[in-house]
């Protein structure tokens, strides 16, 4: 018998693990993926597989290495008291060089720190960009005499 559906009724689908569209050579990804039912209330089940690539690794990297930085400076700021961490850390940060050192590049303690995470959480952005733009091969836009409906510039 038919069953009265629309967007307020709840269901739940469970198939088989999609594996995701092929990969080139030597291309891998992690996990064969699973269902999770808390996610099944809200819209798709399947978490993974997941394929990062070089850039998608690289771009982790950078910004934990970012992450890094700036919590060790907050942490070491309170002389590494978890107490004082937790309990300060909305007004914990950390501080830019001042002016006077112009484009010179300060000393770690004086606003260099803040430099190397800027530039660490700005590349770890950017690689995460690359990864997830499509490239000419896959917009089709390599050259200026292609011709889309062969395919190949």
């Amino acid at each position: 018998m038919a069953e009265y559906q629309n967007i307020f009724t709840r269901v739940a689908i469970h198939g088989p693990a999609y594996q995701g569209v092929p990969l080139p050579r030597g291309s891998w990804r992690a996990g064969k993926g699973w269902m999770s039912y808390w996610l099944s209330r809200i819209g798709d089940a399947q978490v993974g597989p997941v394929y990062l690539g070089w850039t998608g690794v690289t771009s982790l990297l950078f910004g934990f290495a970012a992450f890094e930085i700036i919590g060790l400076n907050m942490w070491a700021s309170v002389h590494w008291n978890v107490l004082q961490f937790i309990r300060q850390l909305p007004w914990l940060a950390l501080e830019p060089p001042p002016p006077s050192y112009g484009l010179s590049f300060p000393p770690l303690a004086q606003g260099g720190w803040w430099l190397l995470a800027g530039l660490c959480l700005t590349i770890s952005v950017i690689l995460w960009w690359v990864r997830t733009s499509p490239g000419p091969s896959r917009r089709r836009s390599g050259c200026s005499s292609c011709s889309v409906s062969s395919g190949r510039c």
